[in-house]
C-alpha cells in the first residue's frame, strides 16, 4: 500500500453539493494511511502536497465530486502523484493587504491596473494569471461592498438578440 494516500469519506451528504462545500469539505471526512489526524480539506491537502501526493484527489488517483460518484483524477491522470515542481501556494487576503493594494491604485482604474498591483504583492504560483485575476475581481468587489470604489464605465454593448457582447477594460473611481 502507498504511503500517504488521502481517503474521503462522505458524511450526512445531501443529493446535490454546492460547489464551496465540496472544495470546502463540508461534508466529508479525510484519513491518510500514515494514520495522521487530518481535520478537514486545507489540512488533507497540505499534507498531500507535503509528500507529493496531487492535491486535487489526495493522492487515491481518483474524484469524487459528489457521494453517488467518483472518477479518474484528470490532474494527476489518476496516478496520485503531483506533478515534479508543483507548488501550493496558500496565502490569506487579509484587511491590510487589500488597504496596501487599494492604496497603490490611481485615482480612476481598470482591471488590468489591479492585476498589476496584486503581481507585485502576491507570489506566483503555477495557474498565476487565473489565480491572480480571482483576487483581482474579488478585491474590487469587496472595496465596492465598502464604498470605497465606484464603477465609472461599463462593457460598451450589453447582450441583447443580434448584439455580440464586447468587453472593455471597465473604469472604477476611488471615492474620497
Amino acid at each position: 500500500m502507498d504511503e500517504h494516500v488521502i481517503t474521503t469519506e462522505w458524511i450526512d451528504a445531501p443529493d446535490e453539493i454546492a460547489y464551496p462545500d465540496y472544495v470546502e469539505g463540508t461534508y466529508n471526512s479525510f484519513s491518510c494511511t500514515c494514520g495522521l489526524p487530518l481535520a478537514g480539506r486545507e489540512a488533507a491537502t497540505r499534507h498531500a502536497a507535503e509528500f507529493g501526493r496531487c492535491q486535487v484527489c489526495l493522492g487515491s488517483g481518483r474524484i469524487s465530486i459528489n457521494p453517488h460518484d467518483s472518477d479518474g483524477c484528470e490532474v494527476c491522470d489518476g496516478s496520485g502523484k503531483s506533478a515534479p515542481g508543483t507548488v501550493m501556494v496558500q496565502t490569506r487576503v487579509t484587511e491590510s493587504f487589500v488597504r496596501e493594494v487599494a492604496s497603490a491604485l490611481p485615482a480612476e482604474f481598470g482591471l488590468s491596473d489591479v492585476v498589476s498591483a496584486l503581481d507585485e504583492r502576491m507570489p506566483r504560483t503555477a495557474d498565476g494569471m487565473q489565480a491572480t485575476l480571482s483576487v483581482a475581481a474579488a478585491l474590487i468587489r469587496y472595496l465596492e461592498l465598502q464604498g470605497t470604489v465606484v464603477l465609472c464605465t461599463a462593457p460598451d454593448f450589453l447582450p441583447a438578440d443580434g448584439v455580440e457582447q464586447r468587453y472593455d477594460d471597465p473604469r472604477w473611481l476611488r471615492v474620497p
